[in-house]
């Protein structure tokens, strides 16, 4: 394998796991906040940094940006927003 393959891949692996972690948390946040304006602004949040993290991925790894695929970083802010928009 080449090197540069290989930095590609670690560096969107890091990419990808930093920012859905961040947008994960950003949807937890929004989920158990007690403001009433606050819950649908965090959500948001969460799903441009999950979008941004997608397309970053794809970015580096020198893809076409706009594809399904990046449809894909809205996951964490869906999955846990319904889950607390569920159970609440």
């Amino acid at each position: 394998m080449q090197v540069e393959r290989v930095q590609r891949w670690v560096m969107s692996t890091l990419l990808l796991t930093v920012c859905a972690l961040f947008a994960t948390g950003m949807a937890i946040l929004s989920g158990i906040v007690d403001r009433a304006g606050a819950r649908p602004g965090l959500l948001g949040i969460s799903g441009v940094v999950g979008l941004m993290a997608m397309a970053g991925m794809r970015a580096i790894n020198l893809k076409r940006i706009l594809t399904p695929w990046l449809l894909l970083g809205l996951l964490p802010a869906i999955v846990v927003g319904s889950y607390y928009a569920l159970t609440a």
